[in-house]
């Protein structure tokens, strides 16, 4: 783990709602472990003294393997099919994210042009997300994509 000493607590919880707490875990020599059962649920990790998480993984078959970093937007998951899968689509999003902030932080003479090279990278985006939730349809990422992000 990048930028957390030994000692650091991290705070497995639940990704959504209120983060409730689900266990602690000591950080030792850069790293930890948790065995939980595997559940489909997407999880994420706190450390101690952050308001945010630093991470957010699904809790599936598998080993997970997780970089946290102190730099916010820096942390990583990957190991399985389905968390392999999140960290693409996040790096994805991320991409898309860095460009349309690119847009609207210059100075445009054209707000049309503008709207419509912001509106082309939100299309493409979309499509994107589309496209993971249809190649994950069998597992719990594409739940996850259909249930929160498409159109019902």
């Amino acid at each position: 783990m990048h930028g957390f000493e030994d000692g650091t607590v991290v705070y497995l919880a639940e990704a959504e709602g209120a983060h409730r707490v689900l266990d602690s875990l000591v950080v030792s020599d850069g790293r930890f472990a948790y065995d939980a059962p595997a559940s489909d649920q997407l999880l994420c990790l706190i450390p101690s003294g952050a308001a945010t998480p630093a991470l957010y993984f699904f809790a599936c078959p598998g080993n997970a393997y997780v970089e946290l970093s102190a730099e916010k937007g820096c942390s990583r998951v990957s190991g399985t099919k389905v968390n392999n899968a999140w960290q693409a689509l996040n790096d994805t999003v991320a991409k898309y994210d860095a460009h349309l902030r690119t847009l609207f932080t210059a100075d445009s003479i054209s707000p049309h042009k503008t709207y419509a090279a912001s509106e082309q990278l939100y299309t493409t985006l979309t499509r994107r997300i589309n496209e993971a939730a249809i190649k994950n349809n069998d597992n719990a990422l594409g739940r996850f994509i259909s249930s929160h992000y498409l159109p019902k």
